[in-house]
């Protein structure tokens, strides 16, 4: 029986919201903190209806970067546990909060300077030691990719292979929205964008290899048939999973990510890069300070435009080679998410899904015992019981399923 205080009701807060509901003898007490109070009441109202009134959601309207309301805030609710659902602009500043209070934390990806490309983390895992010396755990990185990925990668390294040589996470969204929205990006606007156009690298033989660019139009990719999804295109791109995972299995060889797109999206995205709608710095427009990126946000279609007619599936997975008992194997691992199934049951769709249901996992573990420790981890340090995760989440909506290859597909033997 714990208090929980939950930042962000979007498509992931929401949906995680959602499923702790579901568990209201672990999550006995949930608050949440958002900005928009209207978004918060609907998430309320939902929760009540699905639970026939059993959970009522308690809202804080508020900012949690204004650090006189954050700190009365926690105070006054004493949860064991903070959630980031919302910016990851707000990370650090959540963590301090947890430090200066001693609440444990979770997020499900890394901080971002909103002035600077780029993501790391960097900044957080240098929190390490004032979270152990507070008997504090905090938990970076725990929605699916990142999160899961990295959980599959470590059930590879703890369970299935004595060694392994390489890995290759592959995100496929094979959902199709309504055909009114030509162009939307799969999470938040700004955050999803700012990522895609950043320089690529991959980890190779104990060093970063960089290819130039997802908006380049030598951008590498290949065409793969995801299991109950269907044939789409992996484009090659850096993503902050990468970061960690060499450091946890240090004989790791190569390890590369790749997430699909269709050529239109990509058009969509070279030409909004071109005229400068990318951009995060400010500019003057008659005398009013405007950041590019974020006036785009406000232009483009939300999650809550399309949930409900968003239909197909997500299949994120990773593609493991390595040794066991002196033998070559090769894994193919993943997940399946239905975008109506995700809608009918939380209001949200599978991308949200994906990425809230894991850091409740997560949260749950923590809070009963399971998941236990100090410090700040990624999610998969050996501290945190991979096998124990990965049941849970099966438990909770986002099954798995593992496939021995007889070899690794030819695309992914190649060096780009």
């Amino acid at each position: 029986m714990s208090k929980v205080l939950v930042i962000g009701c979007g498509n992931v807060g929401s949906v995680g919201l959602h499923k702790m509901a579901q568990h209201p003898k672990t999550f006995s007490e949930i608050h949440m903190v958002g900005r928009t109070i209207k978004k918060c009441e609907n998430v309320r109202d939902s929760i009540k209806e699905k639970t026939n009134g059993k959970v009522n959601l308690q809202i804080h309207p508020g900012n949690v970067r204004d650090n006189a309301f954050f700190s009365e805030l926690i105070k006054k609710i004493q949860p064991a546990l903070i959630i980031n659902f919302g910016s990851t602009y707000d990370d650090l500043v959540v963590m301090d909060a947890c430090l200066e209070h001693n609440v444990n934390y979770i997020d499900t990806a890394c901080y971002e300077d909103p002035e600077k490309y780029g993501f790391s983390y960097e900044l957080q895992l240098a929190k390490n030691e004032e979270f152990q010396k507070k008997n504090l755990l905090a938990i970076v990185g725990a929605g699916f990719d990142p999160g899961v990925t990295n959980i599959f990668s470590a059930y590879a390294r703890d369970y299935l292979f004595d060694s392994i040589d390489t890995i290759d996470i592959l995100d496929c969204n094979g959902g199709s929205k309504n055909e009114e929205i030509k162009f939307a990006p799969n999470f938040d606007p700004e955050m999803n964008l700012r990522e895609l156009i950043l320089p690529i690298k991959f980890w190779k033989d104990g060093a970063w290899q960089k290819r130039g660019r997802l908006i380049d139009e030598d951008a590498v990719f290949f065409d793969f048939d995801f299991p109950e999804t269907g044939v789409f295109t992996p484009y090659l791109m850096y993503h902050e999973e990468l970061e960690t995972i060499p450091t946890h299995i240090p004989e790791l060889k190569r390890a590369r990510f790749w997430m699909t797109f269709s050529k239109s999206y990509l058009t969509y995205l070279r030409i909004l890069y071109e005229v400068g709608l990318v951009r995060i710095d400010t500019i003057d427009y008659n005398g009013t300070a405007v950041i590019p990126v974020r006036f785009l946000k406000m232009l483009l279609p939300k999650a809550e435009d399309f949930n409900k007619t968003y239909i197909g599936k997500t299949n994120i997975g990773n593609i493991i080679s390595g040794t066991k008992d002196g033998k070559k194997k090769v894994i193919y691992i993943y997940n399946v998410c239905d975008h109506a199934e995700a809608f009918k049951e939380t209001g949200g769709n599978a991308v949200g899904y994906t990425a809230a249901v894991p850091a409740v996992v997560c949260a749950k573990l923590m809070l009963e015992g399971q998941w236990h420790g100090t410090g700040v981890k990624n999610a998969e340090d050996k501290l945190l019981d991979s096998k124990i995760f990965l049941e849970e989440l099966a438990k909770n909506g986002l099954g798995w399923s593992v496939q021995t290859l007889k070899d690794l597909p030819e695309a992914l033997k190649k060096d780009y």
